[in-house]
């Protein structure tokens, strides 16, 4: 009789775990779908004077899509590179833009993304892990001053929550 019910007790307990996570999953959908949460990051500097992150602090929440637009106003090349963050993520696809156009869409892993002066890309994302990245940087040397971006000031900080 005890091991019948506790038999019992156990199929209860797994259909349990069965509908709760197929409601749950139901209710959450394809995450990669969702209208995506645009944000911006843009490059800014002048060769041999200095470069920078306008914002220099990026914030994300797991579980939510994000276009992040990431912009060149500067005279230079530069890198969006964190090896901390594209560990964290779940990269829908990066689209390259000109004049406003699409004209090129990398998909797969993602950790870095190199944009020339007056150009545009944009890094759509799934966070999947929270954390506090301090290793945001361009590792472009500078032309003129010899040094590396990060160490002009090209430097930043992503939180995911």
């Amino acid at each position: 009789m005890i091991k019948k019910n506790f038999k019992s007790l156990k199929v209860l307990i797994i259909l349990s775990i069965l509908l709760s996570t197929h409601s749950f999953s139901e209710k959450l959908g394809d995450l990669t779908r969702q209208k995506p949460i645009e944000k911006s990051i843009i490059f800014m500097g002048k060769t041999g004077e200095n470069h920078y992150f306008k914002p220099n602090t990026l914030n994300f929440t797991t579980g939510k899509l994000y276009k992040l637009k990431i912009l060149n106003k500067s005279d230079s090349k530069h890198y969006f590179s964190s090896n901390q963050f594209s560990k964290a993520i779940y990269t829908r696809k990066v689209q390259v833009l000109k004049n406003d156009q699409k004209i090129s869409e990398i998909k797969g892993n993602i950790s870095e993304i190199e944009v020339f002066p007056q150009n545009t890309v944009e890094w759509w994302f799934v966070p999947i892990k929270t954390g506090i990245f301090n290793d945001l940087m361009c590792l472009v040397k500078d032309k003129i001053s010899n040094k590396v971006h990060a160490d002009m000031g090209m430097i930043g900080t992503i939180i995911i929550d």
